[in-house]
């Protein structure tokens, strides 16, 4: 008699959660051209994890995947192990200097796209995304580069940022299972038509096309996801003034 094993929700969400790590830094096979190739990252929070201001080896070890983790007094603790100031911002700095936007910044390939480059991607336009630390916010339907990656290689490959949300809770003594972040408006949780955290995944809701500084309906662009982020909270006035740095024209389309 063959004994059939049935796994639990949570079991299935672990072993995608293998899965995606694992094809995070071997996948070699991209979606068609025109369809994103997605995963999400966060910025862990020290307090969060460590129930202390002091970095512990959890914390460290989701940084090193993640790139970035918040420490009190508005800094944060890079994968080097460089600890730096943010300023105002509230979340952590990408690559290209600007504070990075939950739902809105991307990571990409430099070798394709320049900072401030917008990817529409009409899909997302009107869904309902959950803000960390509370409150909504309407997706516009585009989203900015402002971050990069050793893994992000390739012209339709991005890594979507969510704030300090992650796909699962960090485990807390005696839990056996990490439970999901159902908040994470792109993770495990989410609608499949929004859901951004798997690679594997190619359907057309991922179709995309690039926007390029200084041409025709940039500014546009800039300005739908102004509106957004103001009719979501005044606390995200913050990432309002981070897209002021975009709006300078840059090089042309590649």
């Amino acid at each position: 008699m063959t004994k059939k094993y049935v796994l639990s929700f949570s079991s299935k969400v672990a072993l995608s959660f293998f899965f995606v790590a694992f094809s995070e830094i071997c996948i070699g096979k991209l979606c068609a051209p025109g369809i994103a190739t997605t995963s999400t990252y966060y910025t862990p929070d020290v307090m969060k994890m460590c129930n202390s201001a002091t970095p512990c080896k959890a914390f460290k070890k989701a940084v090193y995947w993640q790139g970035s983790g918040s420490l009190p007094g508005n800094k944060i603790y890079r994968h080097t192990g460089h600890i730096e100031s943010i300023g105002s911002c509230k979340t952590s700095i990408g690559s290209a200097g600007t504070c990075l936007i939950p739902y809105i910044s991307v990571a990409a390939d430099p070798k394709y796209y320049d900072p401030g480059d917008i990817i529409r991607m009409p899909a997302l336009k009107g869904k309902i995304m959950n803000l960390p630390g509370g409150g909504t916010m309407v997706h516009p339907g585009f989203l900015i580069v402002q971050d990069g990656g050793g893994y992000i290689k390739g012209r339709n490959r991005f890594d979507f940022y969510t704030g300090s949300l992650g796909l699962m809770e960090p485990k807390k003594p005696g839990q056996k299972k990490a439970k999901v972040v159902y908040e994470n408006s792109f993770g495990y949780g989410a609608p499949k038509d929004v859901r951004m955290v798997d690679t594997r995944e190619c359907g057309e809701n991922k179709a995309f096309h690039v926007i390029r500084r200084g041409y025709v309906g940039y500014e546009a662009s800039l300005a739908a996801i102004d509106d957004a982020l103001r009719d979501a909270d005044q606390s995200t006035r913050t990432f309002i003034a981070s897209l002021s740095g975009q709006r300078s024209p840059a090089g042309g389309s590649r």
